[in-house]
C-alpha cells in the first residue's frame, strides 16, 4: 500500500479535478495558506480524514476536518453529489491499492463520513439560505425607514417581497 501522504496527494488532486483549469492549478500550485486559504484547507482536511480513517475515527476530528471542506464546498455552485464526491473518489483510490476486508472496512468508514457530510452541507445551506433572506429583509426595512412603505415597493425589483 501507498503511504498515506501519496494517498492523500491522489486524494487532493482528485478533488482538484472539480474546479476550472486556472482555479485548480492555483489551489495545488500555491502554498501560502494566507495567499490560498481554500487548498490549505483542503490539503489539512484530507490528510486528516485519511489519519482517522485508517485509525480509529475520532468523531470530533472528523466532523471538524469534513465542515472545514464542506463548508467551503457549500457556497459554491454545485449540487450536493458533486460537493461531497470528494468522499467517494477516495474508494478507488484505496481500492488500487489494498484488498481484502480492510478494504471493506474502509469504505463503510468512508460512507459514514459520506454521512456527516451530507448532514454538515445541509446545516451550511441552511445557514446560507437564512443569511440571504435575512440580507433581503434587512434591505427591505431600510427601504421602508428611507421611502416609507410605498416607494419602498416601488423600488424593490420584481419577484420580491
Amino acid at each position: 500500500m501507498q503511504t498515506k501522504e501519496a494517498i492523500a496527494r491522489e486524494w487532493l488532486a482528485c478533488l482538484l479535478r472539480t474546479y476550472p483549469g486556472q482555479s485548480a492549478g492555483f489551489l495545488a500550485a500555491e502554498q501560502d495558506p494566507f495567499r490560498n486559504p481554500v487548498g490549505h484547507t483542503f490539503h489539512e482536511a484530507l490528510g486528516t480524514l485519511l489519519d482517522e480513517l485508517m485509525a480509529d475515527m475520532h468523531t470530533g476530528r472528523v466532523r471538524a476536518a469534513l465542515g472545514s471542506m464542506v463548508q467551503i464546498r457549500a457556497v459554491q455552485d454545485a449540487t450536493p453529489a458533486q460537493a461531497l464526491e470528494f468522499l467517494f473518489q477516495l474508494k478507488p483510490i484505496l481500492r488500487r491499492q489494498a484488498a481484502g476486508p480492510d478494504l471493506d472496512h474502509l469504505y463503510t468508514r468512508i460512507d459514514q463520513m459520506a454521512l456527516m457530510a451530507f448532514d454538515l452541507y445541509m446545516q451550511y445551506r441552511e445557514r446560507t439560505y437564512a443569511a440571504r433572506t435575512n440580507e433581503a429583509r434587512r434591505r427591505i426595512f431600510v427601504l421602508e425607514r428611507r421611502f416609507g412603505p410605498l416607494e419602498a415597493a416601488a423600488c424593490q425589483p420584481e419577484g420580491t417581497s
